[in-house]
């Protein structure tokens, strides 16, 4: 349904150049669509004129609302298409302006037009739509509730089992027994149940993937440690550099700088996380590094044992420095972005 306000009028031929100037009746009238584009309701506004360039040429200015009260609201403020249309009745046959409001009307041919598109939309669109829409909601259920519980675990991924359940059968219960509920109840719980899935399964990724850093760092210095009293390479943390894809990590800092005692012999334990090959190679005073792509055996003073290391393996990184100073390391295969600093003191 639409509501029409059609404004008629004519102008003598011989003004019809007037109108068509570029600050004229017909120009004005195009300009005011930019006008209405910012009004609520409105659809389209259509201007159109006889063809004979003689005698009164016929104008009319049609503009189309989605509702009544928008078309009225358009009415009684300013400007409007009629204020804009008399603001010009010099260059207009007198008494030839109408205003007309008007509606249109579906007729029968427009009805079966219309339920011709929705009965296609039913047998073709609904049937494919709503299998897959279910599918991939289920697939992601399982996932995120399948990331939950592994993170959850033990009796708590069992407690939260049973709840999820026992909410299902409720809700399944109460839409099963009012069957003419609104739909913004359905639409409410699966949206609370998604919001949740979302935050539980985001919650469970980012604890799934948050380093053990500090973890192994600790198991490593409370091995080294006999009677309380640190052995050579005891460290005020940890011994454990992880190595990512590509980033060095010691104690939960990236691009770290560890404090190594000077003349003390320290092995950090090297452990290869990510999934590409990496290293480390320790330079001189000078910031140096003696080979491109160091092996424990090569004449650079200080490089990881294996000197490749690959994904998901180990290797130990032994050093003695004899002189106080920083020490740049890096890896060899990814030297712009796997960096860090030895601090001996």
């Amino acid at each position: 349904m639409e509501y029409i306000q059609t404004i008629l009028f004519q102008i003598p031929a011989t003004q019809l150049e007037q109108a068509s100037e570029a600050d004229g009746l017909f120009a004005e009238l195009d300009g005011h669509r930019k006008h209405l584009q910012g009004i609520g309701g409105f659809r389209d506004i259509r201007i159109t004129r006889s063809i004979n360039n003689e005698g009164n040429v016929l104008v009319v200015v049609e503009t189309r609302w989605a509702d009544d009260t928008s078309l009225v609201r358009y009415e009684t403020q300013e400007p409007n298409a009629a204020t804009i249309v008399r603001a010009h009745e010099s260059i207009l046959v007198r008494d030839s302006v109408q205003v007309l409001d008007m509606e249109t009307l579906r007729t029968e041919a427009s009805f079966k037009q219309a339920e011709d598109a929705e009965s296609a939309r039913e047998r073709v669109i609904l049937p494919i739509a709503i299998p897959l829409g279910i599918l991939a909601f289920a697939l992601l259920a399982i996932y995120g509730l399948s990331r939950v519980y592994l993170e959850i675990g033990g009796n708590g991924a069992v407690a939260l089992a049973a709840g999820l359940a026992i909410a299902v059968m409720l809700f399944a219960f109460y839409f099963a027994a009012n069957p003419r509920a609104p739909g913004w109840q359905i639409a409410g719980v699966l949206a609370i149940f998604a919001i949740a899935l979302a935050g539980g399964t985001a919650w469970a990724l980012i604890e799934e993937d948050e380093p053990r850093a500090e973890e192994n760092g600790g198991e490593q210095a409370n091995g080294d440690a006999t009677d309380g009293e640190p052995t050579d390479g005891a460290l005020t943390g940890g011994t454990m550099i992880i190595l990512g894809d590509n980033f060095f990590e010691y104690e939960g800092e990236r691009e770290p700088a560890i404090s190594v005692a000077l003349g003390e012999e320290v092995t950090f334990e090297l452990e290869n996380q990510g999934s590409a090959t990496h290293n480390l190679q320790v330079s001189g005073t000078d910031d140096t590094y003696t080979v491109d792509i160091c092996k424990p055996d090569d004449s650079s003073r200080f490089c990881s044992d294996p000197g490749v290391i690959g994904g998901s393996q180990s290797a130990t990184l032994t050093v003695q420095f004899d002189e106080p100073g920083t020490y740049n390391f890096r890896c060899d295969f990814h030297p712009t972005e796997m960096m860090g600093t030895l601090v001996v003191e």
